[in-house]
């Protein structure tokens, strides 16, 4: 998967991952054009769930954010598209998914990832095999996951071409924002 935006994967401090910062004028413009899609289309809607249904994650987010915009500002200004506003830090792209039963240890376990997928496929339902569900994502519909405490996977996709998108916090990102949080 590529993994564009900021994350504190590793470290102590939030950076730009390497998907992000090293690439040519124009891969990162067509980066850029991308996340300005997420960040016009989709970063609100997931904002307006957690402001109604997590407004103490809500907040905790924006705390995170606020330290984002301060260690990250002037490389943030040079490339707006990458502040999404608080809901999550980074975007995960891939071809057609997972198909390994995994957790996302990267994850916070209280901090949820959101899952889209784009193109015109058959197959590559979301699978959580510990609660025995397979759920289809199509074009237009968001799977709201905590990928840290449920294993998951995707079907294979068995006809056509499915991007999947994933926009996810990681926990250190997270945690060193706020270490005092109490949540899930």
């Amino acid at each position: 998967a590529y993994h564009f935006g900021v994350w504190e994967v590793t470290g102590n401090t939030p950076r730009l991952t390497s998907d992000t910062a090293k690439q040519t004028p124009e891969a990162v413009a067509a980066i850029d054009n991308l996340l300005r899609f997420i960040q016009t289309y989709i970063a609100p809607k997931i904002a307006g769930i957690y402001k109604e249904h997590a407004p103490s994650h809500w907040e905790a987010l924006l705390r995170a954010n606020a330290r984002v915009i301060e260690v990250l500002g002037s490389k943030l200004q040079s490339r707006p598209s990458l502040r999404m506003g608080g809901p999550f830090f980074t975007v995960a792209a891939k071809e057609a998914g997972s198909g390994v039963i995994h957790i996302d240890w990267n994850d916070d376990r209280a901090i949820y990832a959101f899952v889209f997928a784009v193109g015109d496929w058959e197959g590559g339902e979301f699978c959580a095999p510990q609660l025995g569900i397979k759920i289809p994502v199509r074009p237009g519909q968001v799977l709201c996951v905590l990928a840290r405490v449920v294993a998951h996977f995707s079907a294979p996709v068995t006809s056509g071409r499915r991007i999947v998108f994933t926009c996810f916090t990681d926990r250190l990102l997270f945690r060193h924002s706020d270490p005092v949080i109490i949540v899930g």
